[in-house]
């Protein structure tokens, strides 16, 4: 009996048997490894037999076992690979090595870098400071580099008409919280709403009734508006106007927070400002027996309560998200971004022992 290749028959009826990479390869006369590092992006590829097996496959229809995958993805986690490929990490900020001056943000990188390992990738790190972006692109082609991670830019350094010349359509690219939110790419941000909300929750069953919050005010920055929803909880004889310090430095923060302390008489703090401990022990203010503190990073502050947003899961994250872009070939701005939010967890401290 005659049966089609890509056929079975049993019981009277016909099942189309799933194409494969080795159908794709004796279509293109290419081996089977070709089309297996074709279909992953790999940089040993060049650009044209990627499109083509790419093409192709489409062509035939061809569709992944899904089974086959979590497969391959659990064996990929499970061992250590050589690293044959790179990650490219754009650091933006005028002086550098400030970036890692910040225990959080070197946390990312250590996340990233060590994730990106499991998969094959090198993380390199790139700096504007020292390389124009024009010249990173004609490195990034030429290392057959696909993948870019944005660090976070500390003070504005960069305005959108510096990125505009740049062909993202060419890169999977995955930026870290909003500093450079103009750019519409896919983001990994610490879960600030939810971090204030759950600090706020904390503070309340250890027995304080005046929570109030200081910190900067910038519309990228969530933290206020968790506070905000959170007092809602309260009646309106509870609820405490924040004190946002203005960006740019500069106001003279001891008087206003002097000013705040006398008129919204809060028990408890929460805040993501590493001035703020100081200041209040300047302004005679005893830490717990005061007030309490509670901070919204457990790294780079001297407040020992509060949250720890969990900066190595961030890097983690975005590394695995870039990978998944490569792997489904996106490529550019998307038409909607994608913005994965990772929670913190909290932490008791000194600062703020309980009433209860």
């Amino acid at each position: 009996m005659d049966k089609d290749d890509n056929s079975l028959k049993a019981s009277g009826k016909e099942y189309v048997r799933p194409i494969t990479y080795s159908d794709i390869a004796k279509e293109l006369g290419v081996s089977k490894m070709t089309v297996s590092l074709a279909m992953r992006n790999h940089p040993r590829i060049s650009e044209s037999t990627r499109i083509r097996v790419q093409k192709k496959a489409s062509e035939m229809n061809y569709q992944s076992d899904p089974m086959l995958t979590a497969l391959s993805s659990y064996r990929s986690m499970t061992k250590e690979k050589p690293l044959t490929a790179e990650l490219a990490w754009i650091n933006f900020n005028a002086d550098p090595d400030e970036l890692k001056r910040h225990e959080v943000f070197k946390r990312y990188w250590n996340g990233a870098t060590a994730t990106a390992r499991q998969f094959g990738f090198k993380l390199e790190e790139f700096k504007t400071s020292a390389i124009p972006l024009e010249r990173m692109n004609h490195i990034f082609k030429a290392r057959g580099i696909r993948g870019i991670l944005l660090a976070p830019v500390l003070h504005n350094a960069v305005s959108p008409a510096e990125l505009n010349e740049f062909p993202w359509n060419d890169y999977s690219t995955v930026r870290f919280g909003d500093s450079l939110s103009f750019l519409r790419v896919d983001s990994v941000s610490s879960a600030q709403i939810f971090n204030v909300i759950m600090t706020f929750d904390q503070i309340l069953g250890k027995g304080y009734e005046r929570i109030g919050y200081v910190g900067e005010y910038d519309r990228r920055h969530l933290f206020s508006a968790g506070y905000l929803w959170a007092q809602q909880a309260l009646p309106p004889s509870q609820h405490l106007t924040p004190l946002f310090w203005r960006k740019d430095g500069s106001a003279d923060k001891l008087p206003m927070l002097k000013q705040w302390m006398n008129q919204q008489t809060p028990d408890a703090i929460i805040s993501g400002d590493a001035q703020l401990f100081p200041l209040l022990k300047k302004l005679k203010y005893r830490i717990p027996e005061d007030v309490g503190l509670a901070g919204l990073t457990k790294h780079d502050s001297p407040i020992n309560a509060g949250v720890d947003q969990n900066p190595e899961e961030i890097g983690r994250i975005a590394v695995r998200a870039l990978v998944a872009q490569l792997n489904e070939n996106r490529f550019g701005i998307a038409p909607a971004q994608k913005e994965i939010l990772v929670e913190g967890q909290w932490f008791d401290g000194s600062m703020l022992p309980s009433k209860v």
